[in-house]
């Protein structure tokens, strides 16, 4: 992916800088308006992965995204903070503010290549076909509540089942975030729609208001390659209010990583 999202089309990225303040297309809204986790992860992530490719820290491995409160699409600053570097590894941390308010904080850890013999690099035979599978279509239910054009129409949504029984869903940008490419991020801000699958695929809704996440960690185990990113999601929710949704990682080549969020359970609506 590192010819990757960012070069399926020549519109102009979501996210766009006017000095040190940052816009964002309204695309990357949520559908209870303001930018959520996955926008958010690509905005906050994608900026250290920016700024990695120009200073040389290396690839990116793994991210975490701690979401304080909805960002706006306007008015929003952001403050990097170089946790360690040198040597193979480096960690940074950035913070999204919007209204004197911090309102979300991210970490992402870069490790540099070293080449060690005997052990596979990246695979060179494709094993998926995305395009080959069906659409997916938005339930009934899900659709009366998400009128407005937001996140999910930046993507190119396929609907798979593996061998297992597991459902999962395979997705290609419309529009990329940045206007260098960043691969983790996008395939991170993918992976944070997780838990609304777990409820699609469920087929109703459960007995909860909403489902927000708290946070959003992700691990690469190599970089992704091609345009596709594959999540095939599982959760467990609870009636203390707490659940967690995890996903496997692919790109056409196979598995690369997981994802993780911690869920949090709103009451059900009178």
């Amino acid at each position: 992916m590192s010819e990757t999202m960012n070069a399926t089309t020549n519109l102009s990225p979501i996210f766009r800088r006017e000095g040190d303040i940052w816009q964002a297309a309204p695309q990357a809204q949520g559908p209870f308006g303001g930018m959520h986790g996955g926008a958010v992860a690509a905005l906050s992530i994608g900026e250290m992965e920016t700024m990695a490719a120009e200073k040389g820290w290396g690839a990116l491995v793994s991210a975490n995204l701690y979401l304080l409160r909805p960002l706006p699409l306007e008015g929003i600053s952001s403050r990097m903070t170089p946790v360690r570097e040198g040597g193979r590894i480096a960690v940074i941390e950035n913070e999204l503010w919007a209204g004197s308010k911090l309102q979300a904080k991210a970490s992402a850890c870069f490790q540099q290549p070293l080449s060690i013999e005997g052990l596979p690099g990246t695979p060179e035979r494709q094993v998926f076909e995305p395009e080959t599978f069906p659409a997916w279509e938005r339930p009934a239910f899900f659709k009366a509540s998400n009128t407005n054009q937001g996140f999910l129409d930046l993507v190119d949504i396929r609907d798979t089942r593996h061998e297992d029984g597991t459902r999962a869903k395979w997705f290609r940008l419309k529009r990329g975030f940045h206007s260098a490419p960043t691969p983790f991020s996008a395939a991170m801000a993918v992976a944070d729609v997780s838990t609304l699958f777990t409820v699609t695929d469920a087929g109703a809704k459960p007995n909860a208001g909403g489902w927000p996440n708290a946070d959003l960690s992700f691990h690469l185990a190599r970089q992704p390659k091609g345009e596709w990113i594959g999540v095939a999601q599982r959760g467990a929710w609870h009636g203390d209010g707490r659940g967690m949704t995890e996903s496997e990682i692919f790109d056409a080549y196979g598995r690369i990583g997981r994802s993780c969020q911690s869920v949090v359970l709103l009451p059900p609506m009178a």
